[in-house]
């Protein structure tokens, strides 16, 4: 059986079995949310498999799909299925449907992929009564205490959390389905089909990543509360009010100086960051709803040709107002242990960095500049207690034509971009910039510090010292790496995770993607209960 035939038999099987947990339980008033929430991946699971498998149109049919891709739902859909064993047994084995011939019936069809799964189609088919006749069968039959054991408030909110661990990882696959062959359509994402799959976001990123803005998308022609001095530092944030003339907004100003991104540049760059993204989903929430973009909202940005700069203008989260500017992951880091958050927030913040990484890189998207000073750190909501990082810094360029480097920023590089500017970046370089990251964020402890006495030594290198310079950082981050410091504060996982980014290659980006979601982001999800 190939995976499509096999993904289709599976989601059958899941919809049957939700369908009967769901109508078992909707009478019960300490789980009535369950009810919406099943009604909900019912949906889901009828949307996907409409738009993945259908016969003429399905978008997991088509030839160019990467194997890896449909392997990776027909293994999703396995384990949905798979935690829902228990349920399914009891809706299969309850006992004879009053139907005649019902339950053979039913078994056959799901068997030959028959069975439909959603409401309607259950209607069309008699299934519908067949389901309410299970379930009462089921209540009626049911041995005193388990209904608790399968239907109680735990066994309900454990089946929750698997559906949607799988639901969003079925979701994240089919945002790199549509990056590699496109949409159904052009206008897929405009959609309700796009919406109830909740992939309407990612593929305006997508668009935005291989188009140009209009040539009426200019500069912002408002103006700062406080004018930003021309000395602070790279990738800062600093909060002031930017005013359009009609309302005044809170607001964070990245400077960017011409030489990092040129003005002709700016216009795509902040068009792209203005794609569609939620900005209030904290951390923890993201740990257990899916991958997101942990980046900021961007407004478009001010030109400052006077300063040879642009001003990058993001609106600000609706968290508690900050007495000074919001941190770097660099300036926590450097207070020492004192600011050290626990083991099970840096959990949180690692894989909200590794999500953001995977969720760019599904985009189309490259950073460019992954590094702790180029990642801000704030709460995302009023009620939100745990720091939230925010990628800032995108699409920093090295200038082109440069032949001597600052060692501090190289540190975080890849051998290809070690000093080398004119390389084209890849998911692999940013990969490996984010193991350095995690890697500081496990010893809490900042490159710039690891490294105090060589960068005292080197801090301009040139071309002839690139290789022999990058062999001595490299094989000095992987000691640190494979040392028991790191294993020590954050565990065996958490280590083999900055290991592995650190030594990450994939010569095909589509496996790459894959692979990274389930070596690192879904390695470190299990950390962020700590």
């Amino acid at each position: 059986m190939d995976h499509v035939n096999a993904s289709l038999e599976l989601i059958h099987l899941i919809c049957a079995t939700l369908i009967f947990i769901r109508d078992v339980t909707k009478d019960a008033g300490s789980v009535s949310h369950t009810t919406n929430f099943l009604n909900e991946t019912l949906v889901f699971l009828d949307v996907f498999s409409n738009v993945c498998f259908s016969e003429l149109t399905g978008i997991l049919r088509d030839s160019r799909v990467h194997r890896t891709l449909t392997s990776d739902v027909e293994y999703s859909l396995y384990s949905l299925n798979k935690s829902l064993a228990a349920h399914r047994e009891a809706w299969r084995y309850i006992g004879k449907s009053p139907i005649p011939g019902a339950g053979q019936r039913s078994i056959e069809d799901l068997k030959r992929g028959r069975a439909a799964s959603l409401d309607a189609q259950y209607e069309q088919r008699g299934w519908r009564e067949e389901m309410k006749e299970r379930s009462q069968l089921w209540r009626e039959k049911a041995r005193p205490g388990l209904y608790k054991a399968l239907f109680g408030e735990e066994e309900m909110a454990t089946l929750t959390l698997n559906c949607l661990q799988w639901t969003h990882r079925l979701r994240q696959t089919l945002e790199i389905v549509f990056l590699g062959i496109g949409p159904p359509d052009p206008g897929f994402g405009r959609t309700r089909q796009a919406a109830i799959l909740g992939v309407a976001e990612q593929l305006e990123r997508q668009h935005r990543a291989g188009a140009e803005p209009s040539n009426d998308y200019n500069a912002l022609v408002g103006a700062l509360r406080d004018p930003i001095s021309t000395e602070q530092p790279s990738h800062s944030l600093i909060k002031t009010i930017y005013d359009d003339g009609g309302e005044e907004v809170d607001v964070l100003v990245e400077p960017r100086s011409d030489s990092e991104t040129p003005a002709e540049y700016m216009c795509h760059l902040t068009w792209l960051l203005q794609a569609p993204h939620q900005t209030d989903v904290s951390v923890k929430s993201d740990a257990q709803d899916g991958y997101q973009l942990h980046t900021l909202s961007c407004m478009g940005f001010i030109d400052d040709p006077l300063n040879t700069r642009s001003l990058i203008i993001y609106r600000a989260p609706q968290s508690h107002p900050w007495a000074s500017n919001p941190p770097t992951l660099h300036d926590m880091i450097s207070k020492g242990p004192t600011a050290r958050p626990s083991i099970g927030s840096r959990f949180l913040i690692a894989r909200a960095l590794t999500s953001t990484l995977l969720e760019s890189h599904a985009s189309g998207w490259v950073h460019g500049n992954v590094q702790s000073r180029s990642i801000a750190m704030m709460p995302r909501s009023l009620n939100d207690l745990e720091l939230s990082p925010f990628f800032v810094g995108w699409g920093v360029l090295q200038p082109l034509d440069a032949t001597h480097f600052a060692l501090e920023p190289n540190l975080y590089r890849h051998h290809d971009r070690f000093g080398r500017p004119s390389s084209e970046y890849s998911n692999e370089h940013e990969i490996y910039s984010l193991g350095v990251v995690l890697l500081e964020l496990g010893l809490w402890r900042t490159m710039a510090k690891v490294f105090a006495r060589r960068i005292e030594k080197f801090p301009i290198f040139d071309i002839a010292q690139q290789q022999d310079l990058f062999n001595r950082v490299h094989n000095a981050t992987l000691d640190w790496a494979n040392s028991i410091d790191i294993e020590r504060e954050m565990g065996k996982a958490y280590a083999q995770v900055v290991l592995k980014c650190l030594t990450w290659h994939y010569d095909d980006p589509t496996e790459g993607m894959v692979e990274f979601r389930k070596q690192v982001v879904d390695v470190l999800t299990t950390g962020c209960g700590l």
